[in-house]
């Protein structure tokens, strides 16, 4: 499917927020990617369809694989590292690939997001994308520890990871 197709299709199954977010999510990962050198097309796509699944989902734990199945089923899409990313935007994983980190971070700070911390965030992504994560994921198990909500230990292993790297 076209990514002119798609857009059609998610803006009248989204809603006008969510729409909008996957569009800002598609835009901030296109930069990202043309920064980094990252394939820009599977970016676009991946950013597009991050969260095609979401209202679909009445867990939204789990709303990353469920738009990881629609983007394959419904949209079309056979590229594993696309399927990937989405499949791990929420809560990134252990040996991330590139284009994995870009969804992340591209979800995180697309132009219509504003929580505190945000601006911070924005910019450490264009100057160290690890640095970006580790900082968009410590505010998110704060966050959620804050409120007694579930944490995924994914988001803890992602982190523990990265900052071995470092």
């Amino acid at each position: 499917m076209h990514i002119e197709e798609i857009k059609k299709e998610l803006e009248i199954e989204l809603g006008q927020r969510l729409y909008r977010h996957s569009i800002g999510t598609m835009e901030e990962a296109e930069k990202l990617a043309s920064l980094y050198g990252c394939d820009i097309s599977k970016a676009r796509i991946a950013g597009l369809l991050h969260d095609c699944g979401k209202i679909r989902c009445k867990d939204n734990l789990k709303h990353a694989k469920k738009s990881a199945e629609l983007a394959q089923t419904k949209f079309g899409v056979k590229d594993k590292s696309i399927i990937n990313a989405i499949m791990h935007h929420t809560t990134g994983r252990v040996n991330m690939t590139f284009l994995e980190k870009i969804i992340f971070i591209a979800d995180k700070i697309e132009p219509n997001r504003h929580y505190e911390g945000v601006e911070e965030i924005r910019k450490e992504a264009y100057n160290n994308i690890d640095e970006a994560m580790i900082k968009s994921l410590e505010s998110t198990i704060e966050y959620v520890k804050n409120r007694n909500m579930v944490l995924d230990m994914e988001s803890v292993n992602t982190l523990n990871y990265l900052k071995e790297g470092k």
